[in-house]
C-alpha cells in the first residue's frame, strides 16, 4: 500500500512537468504587433494582466479606451486597438493675412499664409507654419506690415492735400502747380496696394502765357491734349495758336503762332501776332476791254462790270465779276531808296513775289526790317494786295521829316481811307513838335 502511494506520488510528479508549460502557455497573452505603436508594459502579460496603449509621437488610438485585459486562451479585450495619424486643430489666425482653403490638418500638414492688399510679408519672415507630432503648429511671429507709397515731391508745384508723415495704401494726393507751369498728368493719385502711386506722378512744366492779341481779328488754340489744371491764360509747349480777321480785312504775317523755347528754358510764342488790314485791290488789267467804275484800287468786296472793245466778245458767263479774283501788288515806292536790281521793275507785281531796295547815296535805312546781310531791305507782295514793310531811308546821322510827310502824301493817293489818314497827320503833327523842340534845346546848349 505504502508501495503504491509512492509510485502514484512519482506518476503525478511527472504529469505535472510535461502539463506545466502547456499550462503556462494558455495563462499568457502574446505581444502584438501595433503599427505606430506598442503596450506597456510589453513582457509577462498572463492572464489577468492589465496593459496601456502607447502610440508614437504624432499618433492617436482608436477607440475609446486604451486599456487592454489579458484573458483565458491568450485573448485580450477589449479588441487590439490601432493608432491613426493624428491632427491639429485649424492654424493660428495671423493679422493681415489669409490662408489657403485646407480643413484637414494631419500632422506634417503646411500652411502658407499671403499678406492681405495693402500689405507686404517682412524680410526674413517666413510666411509657412507645420503641424507638429504633439498637435500644434510652429510659431509665426508678426508676418506682415503696411504697404508704404514714397512721399510724393513735385518740383515747381505743391500738394494741396493734408501731408502725413506717412502714406500707405489707398491714401489719396492732389497737386497744384506754381504760377507759370502747368500740370502733366493726373491731379489725383492714389497709393496702390504694390506700394505705388496711380496714376503716376505728374510733374509740373513750363507754359507760354497769353498769346498776342489782335485788333479786329480772333485767335483759337489748336491744341487738343487736355491737361488737368491748364487754366485758359496758360500755353504748354507746342500750343499753337491761329488767328483770324473779322470779314472785309486780311491777315498779314503768320497765320498761326506756336509755344517754344528759344534758350531751351523758357518758353516764349515764336512770333508776334499778324496783323488785320482794310482789303484792297488793284485795278485788274483787261486787254482789249475796259472795266467800270473807274479806280486804281477797290475795297473788299466791290465789283467791276467788264465791257470789250469792238471786234471782241467777253470769255465769261457773267459780266459782272468780283475784282478780288486777280489781287496783285502795285509798283513799291520808297522815298530816298530804289530798287537793287532793275530787273525787279513791273507794272504789277503777283502774290509772293519779293523785291530787294537800297537806299540813295548819303542816306540809310531808318529801322530794322527784313535786311540783308548785304544791307539791303527785302519786302513782299501779299495776298491782299499790299506789301510787307517797306523801308525808310533817312539822311546818314538825321531824321528826315520830309519823307514823312511825303510818305503821307503817296498814302493818300493810294486810296487809303481818310480817318486813317487823319490819324497818320496827327502824329506827324507830334513828330514836327519834337522835332521843333529838339532844336530848340541844341541851341540853348551851345
Amino acid at each position: 500500500m505504502e508501495e503504491s502511494l509512492r509510485w502514484l506520488g512519482q506518476v503525478l510528479a511527472v504529469v505535472v512537468l510535461v502539463l506545466r508549460p502547456v499550462m503556462s502557455l494558455e495563462m499568457q497573452c502574446p505581444v502584438p504587433s501595433i503599427p505606430h505603436g506598442q503596450l506597456t508594459p510589453a513582457q509577462n502579460l498572463t492572464y489577468g494582466s492589465t496593459a496601456m496603449l502607447q502610440c508614437d509621437a504624432g499618433y492617436i488610438p482608436v477607440g475609446a479606451t486604451t486599456t487592454l485585459r489579458c484573458l483565458g486562451g491568450g485573448r485580450w479585450h477589449p479588441r487590439l486597438p490601432a493608432c491613426v495619424l493624428g491632427h491639429c486643430p485649424y492654424p493660428p489666425v495671423i493679422d493681415h493675412a489669409d490662408r489657403g482653403p485646407q480643413h484637414e490638418f494631419p500632422v506634417g500638414t503646411t500652411v502658407i499664409y499671403s499678406c492681405r492688399p495693402g500689405y507686404t510679408s517682412l524680410p526674413e519672415v517666413s510666411p509657412v507654419t507645420t503641424c507638429l507630432k504633439n498637435f500644434t503648429w510652429s510659431v509665426i511671429p508678426k508676418l506682415c506690415q503696411k504697404v508704404q507709397c514714397p512721399s510724393p515731391v513735385i518740383p515747381n508745384g505743391r500738394v494741396v492735400s493734408p501731408r502725413k508723415a506717412e502714406y500707405t495704401f489707398g491714401h489719396h494726393m492732389e497737386f497744384q502747380c506754381d504760377h507759370g507751369y502747368v500740370l502733366r498728368g493726373s491731379q489725383r493719385i492714389q497709393c496702390w496696394s504694390d506700394g505705388t502711386w496711380r496714376p503716376p506722378m505728374p510733374y509740373c512744366d513750363k507754359v507760354c502765357g497769353p498769346p498776342p492779341k489782335i485788333t479786329n481779328g480772333h485767335h483759337a488754340s489748336l491744341t487738343t491734349e487736355q491737361h488737368s489744371g491748364l487754366r485758359a491764360e496758360q500755353f504748354p509747349y507746342g500750343s499753337v495758336i491761329k488767328y483770324s480777321c473779322m470779314e472785309g480785312l486780311s491777315l498779314i504775317g503768320d497765320n498761326a503762332i506756336y509755344c517754344t523755347s528759344d534758350d531751351g528754358e523758357n518758353l516764349v510764342w515764336s512770333g508776334p501776332a499778324p496783323q488785320c488790314r482794310v482789303v484792297r485791290c488793284p485795278k485788274p488789267v483787261v486787254a482789249s476791254g475796259r472795266m467800270a467804275p473807274q479806280g486804281l484800287t477797290f475795297p473788299y468786296g466791290a465789283a467791276g462790270a467788264f465791257s470789250c472793245d469792238v471786234f471782241y466778245y467777253l470769255h465769261s458767263d457773267d459780266p459782272l465779276l468780283w475784282v478780288s479774283l486777280s489781287v496783285l501788288c502795285p509798283p513799291p515806292q520808297v522815298l530816298n531808296g530804289r530798287l537793287k536790281s532793275t530787273f525787279d521793275a513791273e507794272t504789277w507785281y503777283q502774290t509772293n513775289a519779293t523785291v530787294t531796295f537800297e537806299c540813295l547815296h548819303g542816306y540809310e535805312f531808318a529801322d530794322n526790317g527784313v535786311m540783308s546781310s548785304e544791307g539791303s531791305w527785302t519786302a513782299t507782295c501779299l495776298p491782299d494786295g499790299t506789301w510787307t514793310q517797306l523801308p525808310k531811308c533817312k539822311r546818314e546821322g538825321d531824321a528826315d521829316v520830309c519823307e514823312e510827310v511825303l510818305y503821307i502824301k503817296m498814302v493818300s493817293e493810294c486810296g487809303v481811307p481818310r480817318e486813317e489818314i487823319k490819324n497818320l497827320l496827327e502824329i506827324q503833327k507830334l513828330f514836327l513838335e519834337i522835332k521843333k523842340l529838339k532844336v530848340e534845346l541844341e541851341n540853348l546848349t551851345k
